[in-house]
């Protein structure tokens, strides 16, 4: 593959609240396009705010706590927490107060 770099502008604070797809495959709906089988996204989470991912089956996902306390299936994780999850099709990421988290939906 050729090299390759891009960059999007995530709003500073002041995008939207709940999932916002920053990378995928295909590049879709304004992400940028990596060559893996891989989507990231953002959440972005205000007090008692929550987000759902559904993801295909036989995927893998991590999620990565930035900032914050979430639930994550109703898993209590802080910032710094990492969680590995196999084959769950529904992750809910609940805030228990402002939060950022990155969920990485894997092959």
């Amino acid at each position: 593959m050729k090299p390759a770099y891009a960059e999007r502008s995530l709003g500073n604070g002041r995008a939207k609240q709940g999932l916002t797809l920053v990378a995928s495959r295909d590049g879709r709906d304004g992400s940028v396009s990596i060559h893996q089988d891989a989507d990231l996204w953002l959440a972005r989470l205000g007090e008692g705010a929550n987000a759902t991912h559904i993801s295909k089956p036989r995927r893998h996902a991590w999620v990565q706590v930035a900032e914050g306390e979430v639930t994550l299936n109703g898993q209590n994780l802080l910032a710094g927490d990492g969680a590995a999850l196999r084959e769950e099709t529904t992750l809910t990421l609940g805030a228990k107060c402002p939060a950022h988290a990155l969920l990485f939906d894997l092959n």
